[in-house]
């Protein structure tokens, strides 16, 4: 079952596997900003949201992971790229 994230009021917000746009650029893994990955996991720690985004080449070959918080706002927290 894929794990959701609802706002208050209880609105769908992210869903596990939903593609989200990338909010700044990540010189590292070429992807700049409103490009998008795949969300892969979602973890609420106390009133923040994380995300575990896969990013992918057009060939589909996994390109990196970028670890986003996406509430209270959206910002690049780390990467990853793959070799």
């Amino acid at each position: 079952m894929d794990m959701l994230t609802r706002e208050r009021g209880g609105r769908l917000v992210y869903q596990v596997h939903d593609r989200i746009s990338v909010p700044e650029d990540v010189p590292v893994l070429g992807v700049e900003k409103g490009d998008e990955g795949i969300i892969r996991e979602l973890v609420l720690h106390n009133d923040t949201v994380t995300a575990f985004v896969e990013v992918s080449y057009s060939t589909g070959r996994t390109r990196g992971w970028i670890l986003m918080e996406i509430m209270p706002e959206e910002k690049v927290s780390s990467y990853t790229p793959v070799n």
